[in-house]
């Protein structure tokens, strides 16, 4: 049996969850919103339907969002720090990520995202890497595309649907106005799913915990100083992602963005615009024998 480059396909793989991760701190820039100024809880802890809904309408609110910014990707299988300038994103809920990818001037990487299909196209090397359905997280089984990652990021829960019987308030620091929340795969509360930590008020996000259904860390993000658009939607303006199984980290960052314009959807399937790859002389990356 022929076995995968584990250094070929991590390096394709972590490029692919990094550009995913480039839509997220997309939205968030120091060039529009104002600061976020924080209000104080007035009781001695803060209602768990209070910080949800905050968390809910917040998301609730964004339905696509551009940008250009830069990302920093760093992990063990790539030889270099991994940096990607000016570079465009478009996402539109629930189910359409495009991100075009330039080093310097030139665009090294196109990728589109549109239901369950995703494809890659690399034009300095006329290549593309096409996908149907999910990857895996090797170390935990936990399958992901990069549509999962953006959302995982930046919209990691739907917070109106979560089953209150399963999350628990478990802390607050009234002087920091700060808790921390833990989600439960189970109302008994024995296998934990998620734990984040907000800060109020209004509550927003600032880190978050994602973790397998063998108890193990898959994912971790930080975000920090938010903004507030006039519109009263608040955005991080700098944030910072780690998958610990895969030794990976990125940290994001933009300066230009704009939320809920017209984004239209691919017109045609993502299985046709491979084939038009083909006709036109791209080759398919090869993950078995690179």
């Amino acid at each position: 049996m022929t076995q995968k480059n584990p250094h070929r396909f991590n390096q394709f793989f972590f490029l692919y969850i990094g550009v995913a991760l480039l839509s997220i701190r997309l939205f968030s820039c120091a060039h529009w919103g104002t600061s976020f100024e924080r209000g104080k809880i007035t009781t001695a802890e803060p209602q768990l339907e209070e910080i949800l809904n905050d968390l809910s309408k917040n998301d609730q609110s964004i339905q696509t969002l551009k940008g250009r910014g830069t990302f920093t990707l760093k992990a063990p299988q790539l030889d270099t720090i991994y940096q990607l300038h000016q570079s465009d994103v478009s996402f539109r809920r629930p189910d359409y990520l495009y991100v075009i990818g330039r080093k310097y001037t030139a665009t090294v990487l196109r990728m589109t995202c549109y239901k369950d299909e995703a494809l890659i196209e690399l034009p300095t090397e006329k290549q593309f890497y096409y996908q149907r359905g999910g990857e895996f997280f090797k170390s935990s089984k936990t399958r992901v595309t990069p549509l999962d990652i953006f959302r995982e990021t930046f919209f990691p829960e739907i917070w109106e649907k979560l089953p209150r019987s399963k999350i628990l308030l478990k802390s607050f620091d009234a002087e920091h106005q700060k808790a921390i929340i833990e989600i439960y795969h189970d109302k008994h509360h024995k296998q934990l799913t998620r734990r984040i930590e907000v800060q109020g008020i209004p509550w927003v996000l600032i880190s978050s915990e994602r973790y397998s259904n063998q108890g193990e860390l898959i994912a971790k993000s930080l975000r920090e100083r938010y903004k507030v658009t006039p519109e009263g939607i608040r955005f991080p303006e700098i944030i910072h992602c780690e998958f610990p199984l895969e030794h990976a980290f990125m940290t994001i960052k933009l300066n230009r963005c704009s939320i809920n314009t017209l984004i239209e959807e691919p017109k045609t399937t993502l299985s046709k615009q491979k084939d038009r790859l083909l006709r036109s002389g791209y080759g398919p990356v090869d993950i078995e024998n690179p």
